[in-house]
């Protein structure tokens, strides 16, 4: 019994310790999925002319306080030299350092790519490395080569001149919407240090703006809205995967009139609908402290009155009157069959369809055989329960 006892304790120790494994396993594994790294470039440019400098941070979200971390960077999936979570590109090289790059902490996921392009030009529009989203600020910057001077800066979009001669080389949009997408470009006049041999240089770019949210759809529940019904009206839309953390809010509207005001909630509830409840509804969805927001198509919701349709009523009581015609024309058939059962076969029963007396279409034949019945004998021993008729025939 001593042994038994001790191996169950050893075993239930070693059930728990094994147990705390797959619980810490699990932890790290969250952890090592919920710390997947960024890569920024400071200045926040993708594209560098030969020669210019960038410094390359792997950005690590964490829950937890900051600790010493390993890094690993990698261009074209290729390990780099680099261990810290800055990697300095100092004197840039257009055949060495362009590429795809990622970074990594022990333990960790690796981050998406980041292109960083490395182009030889005397001038360069600059734009940033990431996805450009709706509502996102976005920077250009008319970029020239070191060692020359240059003047009279224009910006385009679509060859319409969008900003005018000007000696900032940046041009800035706090909130960008889809429709300012476009081929971007810039012009500079450059020359040397002894200004002469003034040429003008650009450079262009298309400019994609993303959507953050797919258009939103306003949507009921249930279909059949009856009065008195908890009614639900949903606002839906799918955020882009790259920004699904981004904070949306809702507003709902009602004939045009706001129902609801913005709110995280894409959910509108009518605890008890009424017919006043009625209308065109359509929902607003907008990125928190933005100008972005999208209105979703008119959905017109009926509430329907509880009571039954006249149709319906009408529908029940002719059914009703069928089933009793029905029933009387079966009853009707099964009493005529019985009647008929008793008849006698040699004796022809007048019918309906011969005698033309409305007075005598209820009157019951019978077949009476008096033929060995006594001249003059009488019917002894009267019953007084039974109905006596007298049958004169003088042939007898």
């Amino acid at each position: 019994m001593y042994f038994s006892h001790t191996r169950c304790v050893h075993l239930s120790v070693f059930c728990c310790t094994l147990c705390s494994l797959c619980v810490l396993c699990d932890l790290f594994s969250s952890i090592g999925g919920a710390i997947k790294p960024v890569v920024t470039f400071t200045p926040n440019w993708g594209n560098i002319l030969e020669g210019d400098s960038v410094a390359l941070t792997c950005d690590v979200p964490s829950t937890v306080p900051e600790e010493p971390r390993t890094y690993h960077w990698y261009r074209d999936k290729r390990p780099i030299p680099g261990d810290k979570q800055r990697l300095h590109i100092i004197g840039s090289s257009v055949g060495r350092d362009s590429g795809d790059y990622q970074c990594q902490t022990i333990g960790g996921d690796i981050s998406d790519p980041v292109f960083l392009n490395v182009t030889l030009s005397y001038v360069l529009l600059q734009r940033p490395p990431s996805v450009i989203y709706e509502g996102d600020p976005l920077t250009l910057r008319c970029h020239h080569i070191k060692g020359f001077i240059a003047i009279n800066t224009k910006f385009y979009k679509d060859d319409q001149e969008i900003k005018p001669s000007e000696s900032d080389s940046t041009f800035h949009i706090p909130n960008i919407t889809r429709s300012q997408s476009g081929r971007y470009r810039c012009t500079k006049q450059i020359y040397g240090s002894d200004s002469s041999n003034v040429r003008g240089h650009s450079d262009e770019s298309f400019i994609s703006v993303k959507e953050l949210f797919s258009p939103p759809e306003i949507k009921v529940t249930p279909s059949r809205v009856i009065e008195g019904d908890e009614m639900t009206v949903r606002c839906d839309t799918r955020r882009d995967p790259l920004r699904g953390g981004t904070e949306l809010h809702f507003a709902f509207y009602r004939d045009g009139w706001t129902v609801r005001g913005y709110d995280v909630s894409d959910t509108y509830r009518v605890p008890s609908s009424q017919l006043e409840d009625s209308g065109k509804y359509t929902c607003e969805v907008r990125k928190r402290s933005s100008s972005v927001s999208t209105m979703s198509d008119e959905l017109y919701i009926q509430i329907h009155d509880n009571e039954l349709p006249g149709a319906v009523i009408a529908a029940a009581v002719i059914g009703s009157l069928v089933v009793i015609v029905v029933s009387a024309l079966l009853i009707w058939k099964r009493k005529k069959r019985k009647r008929f059962s008793h008849q006698d076969p040699h004796q022809a029963i007048p019918t309906a369809e011969n005698n033309t007396d409305p007075d005598l279409q209820d009157v019951c034949y019978t077949y009476l055989d008096i033929s060995q019945l006594s001249r003059g004998k009488r019917i002894q021993h009267e019953d007084p329960t039974v109905t006596y008729a007298t049958v004169n025939n003088t042939n007898i």
